[in-house]
């Protein structure tokens, strides 16, 4: 039994020595099924074309902001009180109102979406029961959502 196992031995060493060295795309992977050989890798291709960044459309005209938007959102704000307490220790008073559930005192900004369309004021005065708001910025929100894309398309 040894002489077999010698013989089986030398048999295999010299089939080594006879093909040379195995190069790796040569070894079989021992899970493939028999017969199965994989596709060769593609090549690159050697010609160079041009790329060419894809056409993006326009972005959709944004209509401005218009007085009227302005006097309908304002009307949207309800204001439900006006109410002023004073520190009896410092005698300091303080005005706040309640506009659509919420309170607030002189210079606070006020925010509303209405119509898509983001509006801001900042309170400016509380007189009696009447309060005076000035307008700082109105914005659509498509819009917003157009730049934040326009954005994250430049940092990729």
């Amino acid at each position: 039994m040894k002489a077999y196992s010698f013989y089986l031995f030398l048999f295999m060493l010299a089939g080594l020595f006879k093909t040379g060295a195995v190069s790796a795309a040569d070894v079989r992977d021992p899970f493939w099924p028999i017969g199965y050989a994989p596709t060769p890798p593609e090549k690159p291709e050697l010609e160079h074309h041009e790329k060419r960044e894809p056409v993006k459309p326009p972005a959709p005209a944004i209509k401005p902001v218009t007085e009227d938007d302005w006097t309908q959102a304002r009307k949207t704000l309800s204001i439900n009180g006006v109410t002023r307490s004073t520190r009896p220790d410092t005698k300091e008073t303080r005005t706040l109102v309640m506009i659509n559930r919420q309170l607030y005192s002189t210079g606070d900004s006020i925010t509303l979406v209405y119509a898509d369309i983001r509006f801001q004021w900042r309170l400016a005065s509380i007189d009696g029961n009447a309060i005076k708001l000035e307008p700082l910025r109105a914005e659509r929100l498509s819009q917003i959502t157009n730049d934040l894309t326009q954005q994250r398309q430049k940092n990729n």
